[in-house]
């Protein structure tokens, strides 16, 4: 049986350290300083106060030709750590610390049979609103070809869905339930209009299948016996298609039961360029590929079951960390070799 404790040490030390959005500072700082005492160097792309991008470079290559990528921001809340046999526990394990150390391990692997214009575009943000991802293509970075980790069970992604992230509210007129001519429910009105969501008929593609809506969040009201003078909540559409094929059905589920809402974040569909030769999957999740596209083309790709992330018993197998280093390495002589896409 292999031995893994190095590994299971190394993410266990990452694992440790809370770095829910947005307090990534504290990651971002030990991330700095492991892979510095390791010979990269750091420079740090501010996105907010308190909040930066940190991009990692061998000395004398500052312009790398292939960026191995993921976001160092987990969701809440952060959970104890601990290893069981072959399995790591802890908020981050496989999404995404577990990926970003079996990145690191093939970049260092790659370098050490010498291959270069190797670098890192660590990002803030992706959890809740892709920040960081939004502002690295002012970066100054012009890489070939981006290996952006998500948990993918080491399936090289074909094609992931977008998503539009809505608030929704609704105002009404609070009176004595008993007298139904004199009040207007916000809460009546709001549980139409999200049935409406639910029920449209939205978009779907061959590849990626239908459209999923989730009502969130939801909350209005004083008491039993008032009609609700104020509702409001959030929702999140996993698109299939194009955002603008969706803000005609927004406005006819919404609007007959005058529900106000808007659009927080949005981005669409991604279809990939998968090298030929490895498995492929599809993904329902959102990632930061739609922004990082616009610094390079990307493969989505890493260890770990999407389904145990953000569940409180989050997971990685080391046995899947150890083929995630082999996968991302022979990706790397790949993207190397191939020169820039056209």
């Amino acid at each position: 049986m292999t031995d893994h404790s190095e590994l299971a040490r190394d993410l266990l030390s990452w694992l440790e350290v809370d770095s829910v959005t947005p307090g990534e500072r504290v990651f971002l700082e030990k991330l700095e300083r492991d892979f510095v005492a390791r010979g990269w160097e750091a420079r740090r792309q501010p996105v907010a106060p308190e909040r930066w991008n940190l991009v990692l470079t061998r000395p004398g290559d500052p312009d790398p030709r292939l960026l191995y990528s993921t976001h160092v921001d987990t969701v809440p809340p952060h959970l104890p750590t601990r290893r069981e046999g072959d399995l790591v526990y802890g908020r981050g394990a496989c999404d995404t610390k577990g990926g970003l150390l079996a990145m690191w391990r093939a970049a260092e692997r790659l370098l050490g049979a010498g291959h270069t214009g190797i670098g890192f575009l660590l990002v803030v943000g992706e959890e809740v609103d892709h920040r960081g991802a939004r502002v690295a293509h002012e970066s100054g970075l012009s890489p070939e070809r981006i290996i952006l980790c998500e948990p993918t069970r080491n399936l090289v992604v074909a094609a992931q869905k977008g998503m539009i992230k809505l608030d929704w509210w609704a105002d009404g007129v609070a009176a004595h339930s008993a007298y139904p001519e004199r009040g207007d429910s916000a809460l009546h009105r709001a549980i139409a209009g999200c049935h409406a969501l639910l029920e449209h008929s939205w978009p779907e593609d061959p590849l990626l299948g239908p459209t999923t809506v989730n009502v969130g969040q939801a909350s209005g009201g004083v008491a039993a016996n008032v009609f609700a003078p104020r509702a409001e909540g959030n929702g999140l559409i996993r698109t299939v298609a194009p955002t603008s094929e969706y803000l005609e059905g927004l406005g006819a589920c919404l609007d007959p039961h005058r529900v106000s809402h808007e659009i927080v974040v949005e981005n669409g569909p991604v279809f990939f360029d998968p090298p030929e030769g490895f498995e492929t999957c599809t993904v329902a999740f959102n990632t930061d590929a739609t922004y990082l596209s616009r610094v390079a083309p990307v493969w989505l790709v890493g260890p770990g079951d999407i389904e145990v992330a953000h569940t409180d018993h989050e997971h990685i197998s080391l046995s899947d960390l150890s083929d995630g280093i082999d996968l991302y390495a022979r990706l790397g002589e790949v993207a190397l070799a191939q020169g820039p896409a056209e």
